[in-house]
């Protein structure tokens, strides 16, 4: 959650609270894939306009906090205007954003919050050693022998596969790479793993943000267009020119 006062952002803990006449918000929420913008009925012009401005910022870049950026490439922006809430859609919007909001939420580094709920999910277990030796029990000396069996077996969480990528793939995302870095003074990149898919998200700023991921011998870009100016047009030309090659 970020609020910006009289033209400066500052991120505070997300509070339900803070949602009032007097505050413009605006929080970077990765689980609805939505940059949520309220505007106080109480908040001046040049607040407002800076709000308004800044959301669409780190909607595309993101919000850096530590080592962590929060929030890039949100898919939605929805922005509320409390003086416009007698309109069904805007009314709609402040309903579901209150609500998104007001769950039990815990915090990490005291302003990144997440549902613990789903955070347990992800929490390695220790293995659990689990002994199946029978129990052996007193034989007479006309009883057969018995033949002990003992096994160890342990039961921890099944690691998941990861896809490796083919080579076409690496070679359309090095190829994806090089257009950007021409066509950029300069350029971000970070890895990451979907769905047991390896991919690049690359920024270049004012230029363009995009998701590249492999997928077989695929590369999904998204969003497909690049972005919506000349030079991600370009970017895209030089691209699909290099992918001519392959």
């Amino acid at each position: 959650m970020l609020r910006d006062d009289a033209g400066e952002l500052e991120h505070v803990k997300l509070d339900p609270a803070l949602i009032n006449t007097d505050n413009a918000i605006i929080v970077l929420d990765e689980y609805n894939d939505t940059c949520w913008v309220w505007i106080g009925r109480g908040v001046n012009m040049p607040t407002r306009m800076h709000a308004l401005r800044m959301s669409k910022s780190v909607q595309r870049s993101g919000y850096s906090h530590g080592s962590t950026t929060i929030g890039r490439a949100l898919k939605h922006l929805t922005e509320m205007m409390e003086k416009d809430d007698g309109d069904p859609e805007v009314a709609s919007n402040i309903i579901r954003f209150r609500d998104a909001m007001s769950k039990k939420w815990s915090f990490d580094d005291g302003v990144l919050a997440f549902e613990p709920s789903e955070a347990a999910a992800y929490a390695v277990k220790p293995p659990e050693i689990v002994d199946t030796r029978p129990t052996i029990s007193t034989a007479s000396e006309s009883d057969k022998p018995v033949e002990i069996v003992a096994e160890t077996v342990t039961k921890s969480k099944p690691i998941p596969t990861v896809t490796e990528p083919s080579m076409t793939a690496e070679k359309k995302a090095a190829f994806l790479l090089y257009s950007v870095v021409r066509n950029s003074d300069l350029v971000y990149t970070e890895r990451f793993e979907r769905d047991g898919n390896k991919g690049l998200k690359i920024e270049a700023p004012g230029i363009l943000v995009i998701e590249a991921l492999m997928k077989g011998n695929d590369l999904e870009i998204r969003p497909p267009e690049f972005g919506d100016g000349e030079q991600a047009a370009e970017i895209k030309k030089a691209f699909e020119t290099w992918l001519k090659r392959i």
